[in-house]
């Protein structure tokens, strides 16, 4: 043996003892000497590496791995203990990049896949961490804690159904795994599946009963489970758990029904919700860094969407909530609530889409042209899609607009990425559906930004340049129902999506008139239950609803047990006289109401993208318009087709004109025939396009 290999045999020798001992320090030196002896075997710098950095000294540790992967730059291991490091001492940007090369040697490496995906989900990014945890399940499919932490990035990245399984089968195994049980009430949640949510968040509560932000979520759910006296106890509950959470006690203070009772029960909670904001208002300080990020976390996750749901004028509670938002997130923005400068440009202007829905829903059926068609060479075009769910949609706007992003980020993070973008104008589609898009408005982010009618109510804001709305949904009044100046576009405003192929009705087999009203429940108010129930016994006809894709849920049949009391008061039988319809797919659903005698609007708040489905099967529509846009839009539409018969004055009227439809069946058949003749108008540009361009150019609606 040679004096070297001699040294090399006693130091490493040394360092093996050291290392049994657990004594990285005294590893180290001798494993330094055996590399300066023997520096051909990457596992020695390694080893000396990993002691390095369990004695502390992470920054020789870092320097070790980089100078061996300049000799082996493919070594997986070399590669994935770097990454580790890199994350460690929080430079994730190069930690990612490392992960992704070790999984561009060996894209089975778990390790690698797990890590990654752990960093891209606290990063904001589930959508691209749950794929990494779905490849490595398929690698150990019986890992339970593997099971379970993959649920929670699939509900994090919006994969609802595939969290509920992972859950499910985490619980089959262990019933009382509290993280899965969390997951699976939440995911549940989101998918409107409370029957499953219900149990499974009262039993994690029962495990955690000191667990306040779990508690509100429980509340939460009873609430949508239209049992809001006891979803607000839980939430007062939970406020008292943890009185310094901000966030929790707001979500308590503005809770609102997802079912109404009666009309005294609206009148009570539009009081008790006016007082709640005010106390908060009153309450509210922001003077120090930690207030303000209290409040703008509390801001940007509550909205009191079913507000505009309940029919009484609450414009004034929605300003109110909007000077809120307004005062919290101008006190957390900076620089980011004052307008920047307009930009010099070629001509060219840069107009930014941002919505939480660029994916199959109302808001693209509505909007998603505008994307697509607005002229690219005087408009560039750039869109942010800040929901969790991609579909077709998603990818087709993408490729159509220049410039796309896909991002989940909190208002401030995403305020300052729109900002960097240097926009010149700024189109908010769905604000008042979303929490942070509601407080995404309150900043600035272009030196114009305007408000589509994506929610058709004011955001209560002064922030926005505009609302923008259809010349056939508003009456000459409008202008004092928003905060914002309002725009009407010409027609409906915007350019809505012609729905799927044509469907005729199938031949009637006589038996009692059919109809269907199939508007979301919330929009049938106690007062519309005695309308319906009047239609009924005077036409003999059943009433259908539809509940969601998971069939009957405790608010469904909450709805029928409600609905059902108006109608045996007026001596009826509800088994024979109302049904509750599941929702198939949308073939199934446009057949349904090509069927129908009759579509059965809903008054204060009518429907939007179902009439514009009912008009094109060339179903008869009876709407009850008012005073507000959000009662209109089936009237507008109707009017744009020259076809206002169906359009009723008041509740006598309505009745009369549905009882019309069924005494005259010729009329009824021409009045069809002309629907389905006349409905493409709705879908095409009458102006409106030309009408958004010089909104957008000069901020007035003449070019």
């Amino acid at each position: 043996m040679s004096s070297a290999q001699a040294a090399f045999a006693a130091a490493w020798q040394q360092a093996q003892q050291a290392l049994q001992r657990g004594d990285a320090a005294a590893a180290l030196a001798p494993l330094r000497q055996c590399l300066q002896l023997q520096p051909q075997h990457a596992g020695l710098w390694l080893q000396t590496a990993v002691s390095a950095f369990q004695c502390g000294q992470s920054a020789l540790a870092r320097q070790l791995l980089e100078n061996a992967l300049q000799r082996w730059p493919r070594d997986v291991a070399l590669l994935f203990h770097l990454g580790y490091l890199l994350e460690l001492d929080k430079d994730t940007a190069a930690a990612e990049d490392l992960y992704r090369r070790t999984l561009a040697v060996q894209p089975d490496h778990a390790d690698s896949l797990r890590n990654l995906a752990g960093l891209l989900a606290r990063d904001g990014r589930a959508a691209q961490a749950w794929p990494l945890l779905r490849q490595l399940l398929q690698q150990q499919p019986q890992d339970l804690e593997l099971c379970a932490a993959a649920a929670g990035h699939a509900l994090q990245a919006g994969e609802t159904a595939a969290a509920q399984q992972l859950a499910r089968q985490v619980l089959a195994q262990q019933p009382q795994h509290a993280a899965a049980l969390r997951t699976l009430g939440a995911a549940s949640r989101e998918r409107r599946d409370l029957d499953s949510a219900l149990p499974a968040l009262q039993q994690a509560v029962a495990q955690a009963p000191q667990d306040a932000a779990l508690l509100a979520d429980l509340g939460q759910a009873q609430i949508e489970a239209a049992d809001f006296a006891t979803g607000r106890a839980s939430l007062r509950r939970a406020a008292a758990l943890d009185p310094q959470h901000r966030l929790i006690d707001w979500i308590g203070a503005l809770a609102l029904p997802a079912l109404v009772e009666s009309e005294a029960m609206i009148d009570a909670v539009c009081a008790d919700f006016a007082a709640q904001l005010e106390r908060i208002h009153a309450e509210l300080r922001l003077d120090t860094p930690a207030q303000i990020e209290s409040a703008c976390a509390a801001v940007s996750r509550v909205l009191p969407f079913p507000l505009h749901y309940l029919p009484r004028d609450n414009r004034a509670t929605g300003r109110r909530f909007g000077e809120l938002v307004q005062r919290v997130m101008q006190a957390a923005g900076g620089d980011l609530a004052q307008p920047p400068p307009a930009r010099r440009h070629d001509g060219r202007l840069r107009v930014g889409f941002v919505s939480a829905e660029l994916r199959e829903h109302t808001i693209t059926r509505y909007f998603s042209r505008w994307l697509e068609e607005l002229d690219s060479t005087r408009f560039e075009r750039w869109a942010w899609h800040c929901g969790f769910v991609a579909d077709a949609m998603t990818a087709r706007l993408a490729h159509k607009v220049e410039h796309f992003a896909h991002v989940r980020l909190a208002p401030l993070q995403l305020a300052a990425q729109i900002r960097a973008a240097e926009l010149d104008v700024v189109v908010l589609l769905d604000v008042g559906m979303d929490p942070q898009m509601h407080a995404l408005a309150a900043l600035a982010l272009a030196p114009r930004q305007y408000l589509a009618y994506g929610h058709p109510v004011s955001s209560g804001m002064t922030s926005l340049s505009g609302f923008l709305s259809g010349a056939a949904l508003e009456t000459p009044q409008a202008d004092a129902h928003y905060v914002e100046p309002l725009l009407r576009l010409p027609g409906l405003g915007a350019l809505p999506a012609r729905p799927g192929p044509a469907i005729a009705a199938a031949p009637r087999r006589g038996g009692a008139p059919q109809f269907l009203c199939i508007q979301n429940l919330a929009k049938v108010t106690p007062h519309f239950d005695h309308t319906l129930a009047r239609l009924a016994r005077e036409t003999g006809g059943c009433i259908s609803f539809f509940a969601g894709a998971q069939g009957a849920q405790p608010l469904d049949r909450r709805f029928l047990e409600r609905v059902s009391a108006a109608f045996r008061a007026q001596g009826l039988d509800p088994q024979q006289h109302l049904q509750l319809r599941r929702r198939n797919d949308y073939a199934d659903y446009l057949q349904s109401l090509a069927d129908a005698d009759a579509i059965l609007d809903t008054p204060w708040f009518s429907g939007g993208a179902t009439s514009l489905d009912t008009c094109h099967v060339g179903a008869p529509v009876v709407t009850w318009p008012g005073e507000f846009m959000r009662s209109r839009q089936t009237a507008g539409m109707l009017q744009l087709l020259d076809l206002p018969q169906t359009i009723a004055a008041g509740e006598d009227d309505y009745i009369a004109k549905v009882t019309d439809l069924l005494a005259r069946p010729a009329a009824a058949a021409e009045l069809r025939e002309q629907l389905r003749l006349r409905a493409p108008r709705l879908f095409e540009d009458n102006g409106g396009l030309a009408a958004l361009a010089a909104v957008l150019q000069t901020g007035t609606l003449t070019s």
